[in-house]
C-alpha cells in the first residue's frame, strides 16, 4: 500500500513545532524561527521525504513561480536562443517557463488568454519586428501584469520593450565593406513597403537606413538603383540575388560588395551567385545580418552582425522579475541592444591582410 505523503502536521509532530512554525520555514519566512529550530524542521521534512504541494501553495501565496514566453515564428533559428538567455535568469529567481508559439495576432491573444487562466506570473512576449494593433497588451497593462515585449513596432515609450540597433548594424555591415576598399554597394533588404499593414518589418527599414547612413557618409555612390527585395526568406535571397547578377552583366560600373539584410536571405543568395559563377568575395563581397549557427559553415563563412537574442532574454527577465519583486516600474523600461561584427571570409578581409 501506497504511503500518504507527508504533511505540515506531520513534520511539525516530528520536529516538537507548531504547524505554524513549520509553514513559516518551508515557504522561505525562516526570519521568524532561530537557527536551531529551523534545522530541526528541515531534518524532519528530509526524514518524511516531505513534497510541497505546488498548486496548494500558489493558491495561497497566488503566485505559480511560471512566466508565460510567446515566441512567434519558433522555427526561426534566431529566437530559439532567447529562450536560454530568460531560462538562465529565470532558473536563478526560482521560476520556470511556460512556451507558447503564435502565428499571428489572434493566436498570440488566445496564447495570452490561455496563460491567464492558468495564473502565470508574468509575460515575456518575443516577436518580428512589425506593427500590430496592441489593444491587447493595453489590457495587460491595464490589469498590472508584469510583461516585456522584445522587437515588437511599438510607440516608442509605450510598455518595456527590447530593441535591437538594427540601423547601426546595417550602418557597420555596410561600413566594413566600405572599409576594405569597396564603394558601390547594392543591398538586398527585407520588407519595407506592403500593401499588407502587418507585412512591413521595422527591422528592413532600419537596416536600410543604416546601408544609406554608410554611403552617405563615406560619399559613396547613393546605390538606390541597386536595391533588390529578398523578403526575409531563402526563396526572396535567391531571387534578388539573380536580380542583381542580371542587372550587373549590363552595367558598366556593377557593385564591388552586396549588404544582405538577413542571414536567411544570404544562404538563399548565396546560392544564385554560385549558379551565376560569381566567386565570394573574390566578384562580390558580403555582409549580413544575423549569425544562426550555420553562418560559419556556408562556403564561404558568411561575415554577419550578431544578433544579441540572448542578451535580449537575459535583459527582458531581469525587468520582469523587478517587476514582480518591486512592483510596476513608475516609467516604462526601454533598453536599445548593439549588434557584434562577426568578420568571417564573405567578405574578403582575409584577402586584404
Amino acid at each position: 500500500m501506497a504511503r500518504k505523503p507527508a504533511t505540515l502536521r506531520d513534520i511539525a509532530k516530528l520536529a516538537g513545532v507548531g504547524v505554524s512554525t513549520v509553514s513559516y520555514v518551508l515557504n522561505g519566512d525562516e526570519g521568524r524561527v532561530s537557527p536551531g529550530t529551523k534545522e530541526q524542521i528541515l531534518a524532519a521534512a528530509r526524514e518524511l521525504n516531505y513534497r510541497p504541494n505546488a498548486i496548494a501553495r500558489s493558491m495561497a501565496k497566488q503566485k505559480t513561480a511560471t512566466i508565460g514566453l510567446i515566441i512567434t515564428e519558433l522555427q526561426n533559428p534566431l529566437f530559439v536562443p532567447v529562450t536560454e538567455g530568460v531560462e538562465e535568469v529565470l532558473r536563478l529567481e526560482g521560476y520556470h517557463i511556460v512556451l507558447a508559439s503564435t502565428y499571428d495576432l489572434q493566436s498570440e491573444i488566445n496564447a495570452i488568454e490561455l496563460l491567464r487562466a492558468q495564473q502565470v506570473d508574468g509575460f515575456i512576449l518575443m516577436s518580428l519586428s512589425v506593427h500590430l494593433p496592441s489593444d491587447h497588451l493595453a489590457q495587460l497593462d491595464a490589469d498590472d501584469v508584469p510583461f516585456v515585449v522584445i522587437n515588437r513596432d511599438l510607440e516608442a515609450g509605450l510598455f518595456n520593450q527590447i530593441h535591437f540597433d538594427d540601423r547601426g548594424a546595417g550602418r557597420t555591415a555596410t561600413q566594413h565593406l566600405i572599409d576594405l576598399g569597396h564603394r558601390r554597394i547594392a543591398t538586398i533588404s527585407g520588407v519595407r513597403e506592403s500593401t499588407a499593414e502587418y507585412d512591413r518589418r521595422r527591422s528592413a527599414i532600419e537596416r536600410h537606413q543604416g546601408w544609406q547612413d554608410a554611403l552617405e557618409s563615406s560619399g559613396s555612390p547613393s546605390g538606390e538603383d541597386w536595391v533588390f527585395a529578398g523578403n526575409y526568406t531563402y526563396e526572396g535571397g535567391y531571387r534578388a540575388a539573380q536580380q542583381l547578377v542580371a542587372q550587373a552583366r549590363n552595367s558598366p560600373q556593377p557593385p564591388t560588395g552586396v549588404f544582405i539584410a538577413s542571414d536567411m536571405m544570404a544562404i538563399g543568395a548565396l546560392r544564385g551567385f554560385f549558379e551565376a559563377g560569381l566567386r565570394i568575395p573574390q566578384d562580390l563581397a558580403v555582409t549580413t545580418i544575423g549569425d544562426p549557427p550555420y553562418a560559419a559553415y556556408t562556403i564561404p563563412p558568411l561575415t554577419t552582425l550578431s544578433l544579441p537574442v540572448v542578451e535580449a532574454g537575459r535583459v527582458a527577465a531581469r525587468l520582469l522579475i523587478d517587476w514582480l519583486k518591486f512592483g510596476k516600474p513608475a516609467q516604462s523600461q526601454q533598453v536599445l541592444l548593439d549588434f557584434e561584427l562577426i568578420i568571417r571570409a564573405s567578405c574578403g578581409a582575409s584577402l586584404k591582410t
